[in-house]
């Protein structure tokens, strides 16, 4: 038998996020009151602001959460836009695991903490994947105890053989989780891209939050056996354990705080390499030069892309690649900035190949469309056109695959300019709005022809092009908020507030009519920034964060929720009771 490994570079894409877990202590944090100090002004919102200073103190201490012993190194970030500069502060604990944070302003902030071996934490966590919980502190105030007890990552351990018991050694491992994750519910790769069995086929997944868990393993590795006198290419299918290429046939594993489960071994499922043909073109009918395969990985938190075969367009726009290896691709073809024939195109697909050849594929390029309009500024002391960013893309976690990004490199457009214009370029597929403002600024509209379509999907054929967009922003800043409390008239901490429009229409992923928080010490949650209408709110126990993404989840919440309305620019008190939802 003879095998050949096609080689594979994986690039992983890092963004920091928090992994949620359990066993957080979490003490009532107890204020001491001081003299408070006369107000100051606001730093301007969008000058070049340095680190803010104030007069507030917030400290705490952390610990392992098994044992209770003191955990020096322990790095605790804070964040909060009143902090200027890139609106967060670090430190670190000392040897008795105590930290402090001097001089702040007032302000709402997300108090969080990593330390190696452990997992980390944001105040306030209690259960996996929980948001955390905000710690309002005024000006003067003296916080203390804002504690965490940190607990152990929990691991996944086992060894990949092939069909003949043999170990083998270079097969990616990922630890999925069942959720709704860009547009669908879906097994999703957590954590990172780098995890490879050994020579002796073993694997080690770490840094684990409790939960459920599918383990997945996928390789590229291809090897030739003949069979009637003919050479066929033979490789491995995508595998979850304990040895099914279906999600539907994967075995859960679970695990507890800082478990470490062993011996999930199993073997890669044999599939026969396939044939990929069809045909290459541009907008204008002309063909590409070249077709590729990638391998692309979208995970929670980090993304990755591999290289895979590739073939030579023929003059009439076909295409063959023989040989492809069992598994999920994307499929493009692309022309850049300079090509004779003219303006940057890409065409791209996504195709899963289960050793049954693809015939007939098309692959049409689009140069994506153009948005263009000008900013509307609502209110007092506009912020500097530079600072806002006005984007039309589809709402993906991690950026979008390498092909689209190097066209959107090629042919970028400058940011708004000062006269409040736009343009934005290369819009494929089904896009949204995406726009990024300075803190005390809010999107209240994208506007066209008398219509709002900010929460409306676009969708440009190549070179299309949707003119005369109106972006209104307002400093008029909504907020809706209030306290939980219990029958006793004390404040609810541990809690989840979800907001969400009352048109299902609204309900998608990163949406900006949906938001969900948790109440601070005293009880207090707010919301900031919602644009004008009807909603719904309810208030839960527990949420898993991103929970609210999944449409089937809010339309569960709307019989416990209570109505709101919210006006232009208005600020408002909601009284909300905890609810446990109806099964």
């Amino acid at each position: 038998m003879n095998r050949h490994a096609i080689p594979i570079a994986a690039a992983a894409l890092g963004l920091s996020l928090t992994t949620g877990s359990t066993a957080l202590a979490d003490p009532q944090a107890t204020s001491v009151p001081v003299q408070p100090s006369a107000s100051r002004p606001a730093p301007p919102r969008d000058a070049e602001r340095k680190d803010v200073k104030g007069t507030a103190v917030l400290k705490g201490r952390v610990v392992a959460g098994e044992s209770g012993k003191p955990l020096r190194r322990a790095r605790i970030t804070i964040r909060a836009p009143e902090l200027g500069s890139e609106s967060q502060r670090t430190t670190s604990t000392n040897l008795d695991g105590r930290y402090e944070f001097k001089e702040l302003p007032p302000a709402r902030y997300r108090v969080s903490v990593t330390r190696g071996g452990y997992l980390g934490l944001d105040h306030g966590q209690r259960r996996p994947g929980e948001i955390g919980r905000p710690v309002q502190l005024a000006d003067g105030q003296v916080l203390d105890k804002i504690d965490f007890a940190l607990p152990r990552m929990s691991t996944i351990t086992g060894r990949v053989i092939d069909e003949s018991g043999e170990p083998i050694e270079g097969v990616r491992i990922f630890a999925t989780r069942m959720m709704f994750f860009e547009g669908r519910r879906r097994l999703v790769p957590i954590g990172t891209s780098s995890i490879q069995t050994d020579d002796e086929g073993e694997y080690r997944i770490s840094r684990l939050s409790p939960g459920n868990y599918y383990v997945m393993a996928t390789t590229k590795e291809t090897w030739t056996v003949t069979e009637n006198g003919q050479d066929r290419l033979v490789g491995y299918m995508p595998t979850y354990f304990p040895g099914a290429t279906t999600a539907t046939e994967a075995r859960r594993v679970t695990l507890a705080v800082g478990q470490a489960a062993t011996a999930i071994d199993f073997s890669l499922v044999p599939g026969r390499a396939a044939k990929v043909s069809g045909t290459a073109v541009d907008s204008r009918q002309r063909p590409f030069a070249r077709v590729s395969m990638s391998e692309e990985v979208r995970g929670l938190g980090f993304a990755s892309f591999g290289a895979g075969p590739a073939a030579n367009v023929a003059a009439d726009g076909s295409f063959t690649i023989p040989n492809v290896p069992p598994g999920e691709y994307t499929i493009s073809a692309s022309r850049r900035e300079g090509d004779p024939l003219g303006p940057p195109e890409v065409a791209i697909a996504t195709i899963f190949v289960d050793g049954n050849d693809i015939d007939n594929l098309t692959l049409t390029g689009s140069a994506g469309g153009q948005v263009s309009g000008r900013v509307i500024v609502e209110g007092e002391a506009p912020p500097k056109m530079s600072s806002v960013v006005v984007a039309v893309r589809p709402l993906l976690r991690n950026q979008p695959s390498p092909v689209i990004l190097g066209l959107q490199r090629s042919n970028r457009e400058p940011g708004v300019k000062e006269d409040g214009t736009f343009v934005a370029e290369n819009v494929f597929g089904r896009a949204r709005f995406v726009v990024t403002l300075p803190d005390g600024w809010m999107l209240k509209a994208v506007t066209r022809e008398g219509g709002d379509i900010a929460d409306a999907p676009i969708e440009l054929g190549s070179g299309e092009q949707l003119t005369d967009v109106e972006v209104v922003i307002s400093s008029r800043v909504t907020v809706v908020g209030g306290r939980l409390e219990d029958d006793r008239k004390l404040p609810i901490r541990d809690a989840t507030v979800v907001v969400f429009d009352a048109d299902p229409e609204k309900w998608f992923e990163s949406s900006r009519r949906v938001r969900a928080t948790r109440p601070d010490q005293d009880g207090q949650w707010q919301v900031k920034g919602l644009p004008s209408g009807e909603y719904l709110a309810v208030a839960l126990d527990y949420v898993e964060d991103g929970a609210w993404n999944d449409p089937e989840y809010l339309d569960a919440l709307k019989q416990d929720a209570e109505k709101i309305t919210i006006g232009d620019g208005t600020s408002q008190t909601v009284a909300l009771k905890l609810v446990i939802p109806k099964q």
